[in-house]
């Protein structure tokens, strides 16, 4: 598997594993998701303003920033739970395949945001 993708899987279990904590009180709000993606994009010379790369950043910005918000929902009618599911599946597919192709179905919400 590609280094680069396996270190984006790590970013993303980081930020789940970083929500479930920050929900449960663990509010550790030197978690900087604009930092982590920088460092990756940096360092795999990946340009996340981009295509699928920045609709997954999109998500990941708007999601920690609900987390520590305490909203509900990431955007209007996308909530927070279904965000998380979208993130784990990307992990799912990233798992499986050596670039970032996100599906049709999770593009469609990521569009919106």
């Amino acid at each position: 598997m590609d280094q680069f993708i396996m270190e984006l899987r790590d970013l993303l279990k980081n930020t789940l594993i970083w929500s479930g904590e920050f929900k449960k009180g663990n509010r550790d709000f030197s978690f900087d998701i604009d930092n982590e993606v920088y460092k990756i994009s940096i360092k795999y010379n990946k340009d996340f303003e981009k295509g699928d790369l920045n609709l997954l950043y999109n998500l990941l910005d708007f999601y920690c920033d609900a987390i520590k918000h305490g909203f509900k929902e990431v955007v209007k009618n996308y909530p927070v739970l279904k965000a998380q599911s979208d993130i784990e599946a990307i992990r799912t597919v990233l798992r499986e395949c050596s670039e970032l192709v996100l599906s049709n179905e999770i593009k469609e919400r990521l569009i919106s945001i």
